[in-house]
C-alpha cells in the first residue's frame, strides 16, 4: 500500500524522468546515425499529455483537476499540429488565459464570503481577525495574533505579499483565505498545528506547500481558494 501511495504522489516525476531518458537516447542514437531523431520528435507533445493524466491521477482540488486537463488539451493539440490533424496555432486561443483569469477574478468577487456567518469583523471583533492586503509592483507585510482569526482577503499584482500568522489560533476549526496572486508572490507562515487545504487554480503558476505534518495538539484547517496568474503561493509553518 505505501508503494502505491508512493508511486501515484510520484507519477509525473516518473514520466518527466522517463522523458528525459528517452530523449537522451534518441539524440545519442542519432549522432551514431543509427536513426534520425527529427522523425521522432513531432510526437514530443505525448509528454504533455501522459503529465496532464497523471496529475489528474492524483489531483484532490478542482484547480488542480483544470491544471491537467489544460496540459492534455494544449498537448493534445500540438501533436495535431505536428501530425498535420490541426492547421490552427494553440497560441492563437492563449487570450482565452485572460478570459478565463477575469472569469476567476468575478467569481472570486461574488462567492460566498471568506468569514464565515457571525464572524464578521465589525464591533466587538478584534482588528486582525480578518486580513486584508493588496500589494500592487511593491510589497506588503502582514501578520495578526488574534485569537479569534477568521480569514484574510490577499491580492498581489507584480508584488509581493507576506502574511504571518504563526502567533494566530482561529476562531473555530476553519479560517478561509481569498488569494489573487498575478504576475506576483503570496508567501503565508502559518502554525504548526494548522493543516493547509488548497483550492487555488494556478494559471502558469504554482502552489507550494512546505508545512510540517500535524503530529499532535488539535488541528485547524486553513482554506486557500482563488487563483495564482503567472505567479505563486507558498505556505510555510
Amino acid at each position: 500500500m505505501a508503494t502505491d501511495t508512493r508511486l501515484e504522489r510520484n507519477l509525473p516525476r516518473l514520466v518527466i524522468g522517463i522523458s528525459i531518458i528517452a530523449a537522451g537516447i534518441l539524440f545519442t542514437l542519432d549522432n551514431l546515425h543509427v536513426i534520425e531523431a527529427d522523425s521522432y520528435l513531432s510526437y514530443w507533445p505525448v509528454v504533455l499529455v501522459v503529465i496532464g493524466f497523471a496529475q489528474l491521477a492524483q489531483a484532490r482540488t478542482w484547480g488542480s483537476v483544470a491544471w491537467s486537463l489544460v496540459l492534455v488539451i494544449v498537448g493534445f493539440w500540438i501533436l495535431g499540429q505536428n501530425l498535420g490533424f490541426v492547421h490552427m496555432s494553440i497560441w492563437t486561443l492563449s487570450p482565452l488565459l485572460l478570459v478565463l483569469l477575469g472569469a476567476s477574478v468575478i467569481w472570486r468577487a461574488f462567492s460566498a464570503p471568506a468569514v464565515p456567518a457571525g464572524a464578521a469583523p465589525g464591533a466587538g471583533a478584534q482588528p486582525d481577525a480578518f486580513v486584508r492586503g493588496m500589494a500592487v509592483m511593491g510589497g506588503i507585510d502582514r501578520a495578526s495574533d488574534s485569537a479569534e482569526f477568521v480569514g484574510a482577503d490577499l491580492i498581489t499584482l507584480m508584488g509581493a505579499c507576506k502574511l504571518d500568522l504563526r502567533r494566530a489560533t482561529m476562531a473555530g476549526n476553519e479560517a478561509v483565505i481569498d488569494i489573487l496572486a498575478v504576475m506576483g508572490g503570496i508567501e503565508l507562515r502559518i502554525p504548526d498545528n494548522w493543516i493547509v487545504d488548497p483550492h487555488v487554480l494556478p494559471l502558469m503558476g504554482g502552489v507550494s506547500d512546505e508545512t510540517h505534518p500535524v503530529t499532535s495538539g488539535p488541528i485547524q484547517r486553513l482554506v486557500l481558494r482563488g487563483t495564482a496568474f503567472m505567479g505563486g503561493v507558498e505556505i510555510k509553518n
